[in-house]
């Protein structure tokens, strides 16, 4: 059906027919290349399915308020709709009589013009009470599921409202730049010829930030590798480690592949790159080879060293570790459907094996960055003290950018980062967990 529609309306039937794939873990970019859409109509569906899904469990509460009684299961399609229309009104930039019209009017191009009166009228409904309605919403802390809710307000209580908040929001698009190929200057002044803003971040000296997301083939040379997306706080993490050019580093999860291409851009004489996934490390691969770099790539679990280490201490470790990932919602919004409390047990443990796996591998002197991009303590503050507690040869270094970072800080990702260096015994230094957003 989409096919044989145009415009605005082919789009918004695509999000209708994406959508429920999305929220049952299916990834956004093949749905927007499936849905045959250029320009301006493919950029309005990726910002209407990455919107919704941020906001998932909150408009999926909002629907139920509005409806007199829920779809049934053949109805999938209008349960979508409503959401998706909702979405827009909620966020949108058209007038809203517009926005009412034209998901009215989508009853029909999904083939069920009978709904189009439901529609109108729950609709019309929210507009009228639209203060009320959001309120109550935002009020309750709907939008987040309730175990991690209640995780964020035992653990930071003075400030998982705006965690909270972050999450729900839309994140800018951050790029690194290949400093062998362009600075940032020159590139800034690319974008700018384009029409696009950016700034700068004086702790970040290859960032650049964008406000508003694009496709990655309309960035000035990015075929030719003169740019890569990553977010401000995970570019930190090589600069934090600050590879020396004449040192060797592991990269125990590199996939896919930013920190690693971050490494080598700053100088590290050589890197070895580790995943367990061959698929995921092919992705490692192809960003390398776009950013004319190379490391010494392996599909291994970096624990098993058996497996692919030759013996060689390294000067460096990277071990940006699997994790619940909930410092990232707002750039990956399924993460509120697809986590349940029982993966942060699972994520500990790997953590815990990671870390013990590749410890030994760390020369006298030598540093290892832990880091992940999630929020929760047990993740992070609290596996580092207790692998400090069992190592007596790991110190905490000092350094100023380690800690938790928490989302939407300086337009950021969640992020912690912990830095070890490896020497005799010295008293356990916890890192700094302030509400600072």
């Amino acid at each position: 059906m989409t096919r044989k529609l145009q415009g605005a309306t082919a789009m918004r039937v695509a999000a209708i027919a994406a959508y429920p794939v999305l929220l049952k873990g299916g990834k956004l970019e093949p749905q927007l290349a499936s849905a045959g859409l250029e320009g301006s109509h493919r950029a309005a569906l990726q910002w209407l399915l990455s919107t919704a899904l941020r906001e998932v469990l909150l408009l999926r509460d909002l629907a139920a308020i509005l409806l007199r009684r829920p779809w049934t299961s053949a109805d999938a399609d209008l349960s979508a709709l409503l959401v998706l229309a909702l979405c827009e009104l909620r966020h949108g930039r058209r007038p809203e009589h517009a926005i009412v019209n034209d998901w009215v009017e989508s009853c029909r191009a999904v083939g069920k013009p009978w709904a189009s009166r439901v529609i109108n009228a729950v609709l019309r409904r929210y507009l009228r009470e639209r203060e009320a309605l959001d309120r109550a919403l935002q009020d309750s802390g709907r939008g987040h599921p309730a175990w991690l809710l209640g995780r964020l307000q035992k653990d930071y209580p003075e400030c998982w409202e705006e965690i909270v908040r972050a999450n729900l929001t839309e994140p800018p698009l951050w790029l690194r730049t290949n400093p062998r190929l362009v600075d940032v200057p020159t590139y800034a002044r690319l974008l700018e010829a384009r029409g696009i803003v950016s700034g700068t971040h004086p702790s970040l000296p290859h960032a650049l930030r964008l406000e508003k997301s694009l496709p990655v083939q309309d960035l000035p040379g990015w075929k030719e590798g003169w740019v890569a997306v990553q977010d401000g706080a995970a570019q930190f993490a090589a600069e934090i480690l600050a590879p020396g050019k004449n040192e060797r580093i592991l990269d125990a999860c590199a996939a896919p592949g930013g920190k690693t291409a971050h490494l080598l851009a700053l100088g590290a004489g050589h890197v070895v790159a580790l995943d367990r996934s061959p698929e995921r490390l092919r992705r490692v691969q192809e960003s390398l080879t776009r950013l004319g770099l190379e490391a010494e790539c392996h599909a291994a679990d970096a624990a098993q060293t058996g497996s692919w280490w030759d013996g060689r201490p390294f000067d460096g470790i990277l071990l940006d570790a699997p994790c619940t990932a909930t410092g990232v919602i707002r750039r990956h919004p399924d993460i509120l459907l697809r986590r349940a409390e029982g993966d942060l047990l699972a994520a500990t443990a790997e953590q815990q094996k990671l870390l013990e796996g590749v410890w030994p591998l760390l020369r006298p002197g030598g540093r290892l960055l832990y880091c992940t991009c999630s929020v929760l303590p047990e993740e992070n503050v609290r596996q580092i003290g207790a692998f400090l507690e069992r190592h007596p040869d790991a110190r905490m270094a000092e350094d100023l950018r380690c800690g938790q970072r928490f989302p939407g800080k300086e337009g950021m990702d969640g992020f912690f980062y912990a830095l070890l260096k490896k020497m005799s015994a010295e008293p356990y230094l916890s890192p700094d967990v302030s509400c600072e957003t």
